[in-house]
């Protein structure tokens, strides 16, 4: 019993998931009541005085053999002193056709606990994560853990939230529905939603994201492709748009430099226009070095001749 009470008693979370699972109702007795009990009793310390107490088993397997043949053939033969009867008899007669018959599964018998919902929206349960919805159980709350040999039961105040696969030690049962909407993005590493959603804000924010993500890794680039996003809500979707089409037209892929301009206010200010101007040449030349007039010949071609007196005539 979880709880006593004459009125509303409250059964543990076990017993109360074997009885709904075999089809009966408790009904439990009052506090210090013992006429309220059963008429039969103490069937427990009769099981362990003359059939454990003294013995010896080799494993479970020799232990469930010898205790299906000891209450069929000691106990359930023998006359009982309450009733007067022998109680194998007794099931065979009255009880037995009042059981619902057995669909030949046995039950698993879960150990339920108590556990709190983690930042990333898990559960930690025998050294395995299992996520939680973030609607359902947000990060904080006490949920009630039951691992089976199949399956992984999870309830929040009596009522069921998630059902997940059994894992081994070590595994992780992650379902990605259960993680907020805003933050799927970041935690599938998903650049298409990314992608997606910036196309909502605007045409060159969405160029802008998509020259960003090309590369080899662009999972690696999730969180600077998230910053735009809350950039624009921050700061319009219409002002960023325009910077980021002013960025793009000097092919500048960088979110910090994109920011600094939304925070100082740079795109408001009016950019000022320069006329344009002409660079001198680098090896530019006097004008009459190229002038070959009837002065400049005449005066190349007595160079010459001088030149060929003083030598004889040789070139």
């Amino acid at each position: 019993m979880a709880g006593a009470d004459a009125l509303h008693p409250r059964l543990t979370r076990g017993f109360l998931k074997y009885s709904q699972h075999r089809g009966f109702i408790t009904d439990a007795a009052r506090v210090c009541r013992p006429r309220d009990k059963l008429m039969v009793e103490r069937s427990v310390q009769y099981a362990r005085e003359r059939f454990f107490k003294g013995e010896d088993f080799r494993d479970l397997a020799q232990l469930r053999e010898k205790a299906a043949r000891w209450c069929r053939d000691v106990p359930g033969m023998r006359i009982h002193g309450t009733t007067r009867r022998q109680p194998l008899q007794v099931f065979l007669d009255e009880e037995r056709q009042a059981l619902l018959p057995w669909n030949g599964e046995p039950y698993e018998v879960t150990h339920w606990r108590t556990a709190k919902v983690h930042t990333d929206h898990h559960v930690a349960c025998q050294y395995v994560p299992y996520s939680l919805s973030s609607t359902l159980c947000p990060p904080g709350q006490q949920v009630e853990v039951g691992p089976g040999v199949k399956l992984v039961r999870i309830f929040n105040r009596g009522q069921p939230v998630k059902v997940h696969p059994r894992r081994p030690r070590g595994g992780c049962s992650t379902d990605n529905a259960d993680y907020p909407a805003e933050l799927s993005a970041y935690t599938l590493r998903a650049p298409d939603g990314i992608k997606h959603t910036a196309a909502e804000q605007g045409p060159a924010i969405a160029e802008f994201a998509y020259r960003l993500f090309d590369g080899p890794l662009p999972w690696s680039r999730i969180r600077q492709g998230l910053k735009p996003i809350r950039l624009g809500q921050r700061y319009t979707s219409q002002r960023l748009d325009a910077v980021c089409r002013r960025a793009l037209e000097v092919y500048l892929v960088d979110v910090g430099r994109v920011e600094r301009i939304l925070v100082q206010s740079l795109d408001q200010q009016e950019t000022p226009e320069y006329p344009p101007s002409l660079l001198p040449g680098r090896f530019a030349r006097p004008g009459g070095v190229f002038a070959h007039g009837k002065a400049h010949i005449m005066k190349s071609t007595e160079s010459t001749e001088s030149a060929e007196l003083k030598t004889g005539g040789q070139p």
